[in-house]
């Protein structure tokens, strides 16, 4: 089963007003997803979000340039090596 980007952060949203501190958000991560589970410092860094104000569990609108661009039905990957 595939899990996106949003369903950890909501989880750990929910852990979060529940009490949970990070290292009880990653560890139950971890049995639940295995090795594709969030890395801690990542589970860490949305743990304290939460509790600052943030409300959405989506990413957020970056300036910049976009991670890939479509041509004529091709996919380049701009940036980055």
């Amino acid at each position: 089963m595939e899990v996106t980007c949003v369903e950890p952060r909501t989880y750990i949203k929910t852990a979060v007003l529940r009490g949970k501190i990070a290292i009880e958000c990653h560890n139950e991560l971890v049995e639940a997803l295995g090795n594709n589970a969030l890395p801690y410092r990542t589970v860490a860094r949305w743990v304290e979000k939460f509790p600052q104000g943030r409300v959405s569990t989506s990413d957020e609108q970056r300036s910049g340039q976009p991670g890939s661009v479509r041509i004529d039905s091709h996919e380049y990957v701009v940036g980055g090596l």
